[in-house]
């Protein structure tokens, strides 16, 4: 909620009513003071002040007596220009027997109606006017017109101001120059009488120069015009050129700035001033505006205006303005002055929200007992005057108290000063709260110093917490036995069941001298010197946090030695510290070590992966070991790649079991998996050991996992679709290899206008489409046999409705027609760097088998044996491979042709 002093033509009342907590299990009570603050010269005559203070119990309003004060009349005339005796307002020249003429304006800035008497004085002179007259300028056109009175007082009331001429009619006798001022006076005698204006006896041009506001006081956002009427009161007319120049970037004029498109003339030119230029042309920043005029004529005038715009920040206090008029035969000045009004505003609220209101300027909080508990506020100065603030706590219960400190947590000094605009974030801290201390709430208010305005804000204690309700729970992964070396990973729980958020929390877990620190989740740091995991960390309301803590039994760890671990939690707001149950682990000797490694560690789609397994018995036991490795389900095991011992494939599981391993004794294992299409950014395969003694009871388990980083390659393309047209023997859908006949040749047109011929595989590929359902169609003029029945098929099954998301298959099945149909047999061999494909094409007389042999990287003395089907076999020797070659020989068969494995050899350097 936000206060503002009253205005000095408006004043006004605000009433700070914030409804409070209805609990019938407490009191509340707000007391708030009604001010209504009237400065002496704002206030109108005869208004009363009254001042009233209210109570709010329960809901009820209880008020005070009220004190009243009543505002007197105070008289202030304000005459203007103002003019001294070293530097005239005015100036003027008349030739003796003449009339000099002045503009000035009478303002009422008493608080109610007064009659001023006008007179005057001169000085600077031996001669006296020979008559000195005043007249309203009912036009305010700075000139006697016909018609206008002659007064010699005004009743104005408060505020209003009245435009008026000086006559003064010279004797013939006079010379020299004269310096007289106009006097407005009050009836009780106050008089202002500083608006001297100068007389110069002779002939010629004399220039003068008036400006006025036409708003007094301003403020804050608020624009203002300013007008500026030259006049050549003199007897002859002034030469050209004259100039009429108001500076606006003087210190004087801080807060103000010119409005752009504003400035106004009748006659001459406006130029403007950009700093360091003047011209016709306004600038983005107007720093200056001046009229220039090809001259004035006796009694002749100009004028011109424009406007300037207060800034919202503007500092209050008194703004003058200095302009002047020039030219070649002499110079005058004048000045204007206006009242930037203080207003003094401020706000109090929830931190970050000074001027909340409603349910928005409460803060409520459930805290624990026996900890103080500090509510975040913030204080504004909104208003444009610096200002100092009290603090004041209403509604405490008895026992409870109250202290300000820093955001940092150093007291705070009091009274708070502020500057406008300026904000302050503080605490307002209640003290430990015991259990069982019923709900409260509290206003906590900031008055002005200036006003004695005050703004409160509400706080509430809902609930006092007892800590007893934080549980601390640590649970280990192995147990309750352990082998030395083996790895362990801890789990801490705590658990917070209250509304509260705790900061600044820090967990502590010390280590037995028989472990060893491996890694802490969530930012844990280990501190050899002490042996202690800490994490510092924030705890949630109605959260549980989980955190893990990963060790290693120590190699030297005696047998059967107890391990006893647990951990602690405290907090600023948790003095003593909370400590977990405690976890026991039995050091068993016996243990299993397990490793698990691959290469390569980046791969693509299609690539073959070499795993090493290697198991260690690190115990003092024989252990019959058994292995189980569960790959990433994008990876399929390369049959026969295993070595020295097959696994047995169970759910995609690769199992070994009955390894026998002594004492001290390890054990290697490699296999081969390839990477199959759909394949992740990042495969893990993670493999378990478990052995078991001779009497059949497990002494010892191993985990190890390895990872490899998947790269995007031409079989892992996004949203690529691809498919085969061929003819289905079997009439199953699906594409079976020599048994299934490809039809090359055959056009796929897609959706947006691709079109693919199929290879001599039957195979067609759309490549780099945008996810989501695409139609693909099958060329019916290329298709010799019609579609079989498909999931995918739209009409007659020439058109598919494909769903492309990532590598997507839809193969076109097509009829096949009864006939003789000739297999075509192959097998492919790959080995490390090495791929060796076999095929046996048929020939009219016998078969014609084809070698394909690639390898990425040389090879010495490469070795390929073929065995043939009756017996014996061909050998290819290569003392240096590399690349790609294709082999061929012909067998005469007059059977069906045998497939045989070739087998390959090299040797590493």
């Amino acid at each position: 909620m936000q206060t503002q002093a009253p205005t000095p033509t408006a004043p006004r009342v605000k009433r700070f009513f914030k409804q409070k907590n209805r609990g019938s299990a407490f009191w509340a009570v707000l007391v708030w003071a009604l001010f209504w603050l009237h400065l002496a010269w704002a206030a109108p005559a005869g208004t009363v002040i009254r001042n009233q203070a209210a109570a709010i119990v329960n809901g009820q309003i209880y008020l005070s007596n009220e004190v009243e004060t009543r505002v007197q009349a105070v008289c202030v005339p304000a005459m203007t220009p103002n003019g001294s005796l070293a530097s005239p307002g005015q100036r003027t020249t008349a030739p003796a027997g003449g009339t000099a003429y002045f503009s000035y304006r009478l303002q009422n800035s008493g608080n109610q109606s007064f009659l001023f008497n006008l007179s005057w004085l001169q000085n600077g002179a031996s001669w006296t006017p020979s008559a000195v007259r005043f007249y309203l300028d009912t036009n305010a056109n700075a000139q006697l017109d016909p018609g206008e009175p002659e007064v010699s007082s005004l009743s104005l009331d408060m505020g209003q101001e009245a435009h008026l001429i000086l006559a003064v009619q010279t004797p013939p006798s006079a010379s020299g120059e004269l310096l007289i001022s106009p006097v407005a006076t009050c009836p009780d005698g106050t008089r202002d009488e500083d608006n001297f204006s100068s007389i110069r006896i002779g002939s010629g041009p004399a220039l003068s120069l008036v400006k006025s506001v036409d708003a007094n006081p301003v403020r804050q956002n608020q624009t203002v015009g300013f007008t500026l009427r030259v006049q050549n009161l003199g007897s002859a007319r002034a030469m050209g050129p004259v100039y009429v120049e108001d500076r606006l970037d003087i210190p004087g004029l801080n807060g103000l700035a010119y409005l752009a498109g504003s400035a106004s003339t009748v006659k001459g030119r406006l130029e403007y001033f950009d700093g360091a230029n003047w011209g016709s042309l306004e600038p983005t920043l107007v720093r200056g505006i001046r009229l220039v005029l090809d001259g004035l004529e006796v009694g002749e005038e100009a004028i011109f205006s424009f406007r300037m715009q207060v800034a919202a920040d503007a500092a209050p206090g008194e703004r003058v303005n200095l302009a002047q008029v020039s030219s070649s035969e002499g110079s005058a000045q004048t000045q204007a002055s206006l009242q930037i009004a203080a207003e003094y505003a401020h706000a109090l609220g929830p931190i970050g929200n000074p001027q909340a209101a409603g349910t928005a300027d409460r803060q409520e909080a459930e805290v624990l007992a026996g900890q103080p508990y500090c509510f975040s506020h913030t204080l504004l100065n909104s208003g444009n005057a610096p200002d100092t603030y009290t603090l004041e706590a209403l509604g405490l219960p008895s026992g409870v108290n109250l202290t300000y400190r820093t955001m940092g947590g150093g007291s705070l000094p009091t009274p708070i000063t502020l500057a406008a605009g300026h904000s302050l974030d503080f605490q307002a801290c209640v003290s430990a709260l015991p259990p069982g201390t019923p709900a409260f709430e509290f206003s906590l208010l900031a008055r002005s110093g200036s006003t004695g305005n005050a703004d409160p804000t509400v706080d509430r204690v809902a609930q006092v917490w007892d800590l007893s309700q934080i549980v601390l729970f640590k649970s280990s992964s192995s147990g309750p036995t352990a082998s030395p070396g083996q790895g362990v990973e801890y789990t801490l729980q705590v658990e917070n069941p209250l509304p509260l958020t705790i900061s600044n929390v820090q967990i502590e877990d010390t280590l037995d001298a028989h472990l060893e620190f491996l890694s802490a989740s969530d930012g844990g740091v280990f501190d050899p010197g002490t042996r202690t995991v800490r994490w510092n960390l924030t705890l949630a309301a109605r959260s549980t946090l989980t955190l893990r803590l990963r060790v290693r039994v120590s190699t030297a760890a005696p047998d059967n030695v107890t391990i006893v671990n647990r951990f602690s939690l405290r907090s600023a707001e948790i003095g003593n510290p909370l400590v977990s149950n405690s976890v026991t682990l039995r050091v068993q000797a016996a243990a299993l070590l397990l490793e698990k490694r691959v290469e390569p560690r980046k791969v693509r789609v299609g690539d073959l992966l070499t795993y090493t397994l290697t198991v260690a018995n690190v115990g003092q036991v024989p252990l019959t070991v058994r292995l189980e490795d569960t790959p990433d389900p994008h990876l399929q095991y390369h049959a026969g790649s295993a070595s020295p011992a097959e696994p047995v494939l169970q759910n995609s599981r690769l199992i070994w079991e009955n390894l026998t391993l002594a004492p001290g004794e390890r054990m290697e294992i490699r296999y081969r998996m390839r990477v199959l299409a759909g394949a992740g950014s990042e495969l893990k395969n993670t493999v378990q050991a478990t052995g078991d003694s001779a009497s059949g009871t497990a002494v010892a388990s191993a985990v190890a996992s390895a990872a490899v980083q998947v790269e995007q390659g031409v079989l892992a393309a996004p949203h690529l679709l691809m498919g085969r047209v061929f003819l289905d023997t079997n009439r199953d859908g699906l594409y079976t290899a020599g048994l299934d006949v490809p039809l090359p040749g055959a056009r796929v047109i897609l959706s947006n206008g691709w079109q693919a011929l199929t290879d001599a595989e039957g195979r067609y590929s759309f490549r780099n489409l945008t996810g989501g359902v695409w139609e693909v169609m099958l060329e019916p003029a290329s298709a010799p046999f019609p579609p079989l029945p498909h999931p995918e098929a739209q009409g007659a099954g020439y058109r598919h409705r494909v769903r492309v998301e990532g590598l997507t298959v839809s193969d076109f099945p097509l009829e096949r027609p009864a006939g003789l149909a000739h297999a075509q047999r192959e097998t492919t061999l790959e080995f490390g760097p090495l791929t060796l494909h076999k095929k046996l094409l048929p020939l009219p007389a016998g078969v014609r088998v084809v070698l394909v042999l690639e390898s990425a990287e040389p090879l010495t003395d490469l070795t390929l044996t073929d065995p043939l089907p009756g017996g014996g076999e061909r050998v290819f020797q290569f003392a240096l491979f590399q690349g790609r070659q294709t082999l061929t020989y012909d067998l005469d068969s007059p059977r069906a042709p045998q497939l045989t494995d070739p087998q390959v050899r090299w040797r590493y350097p």
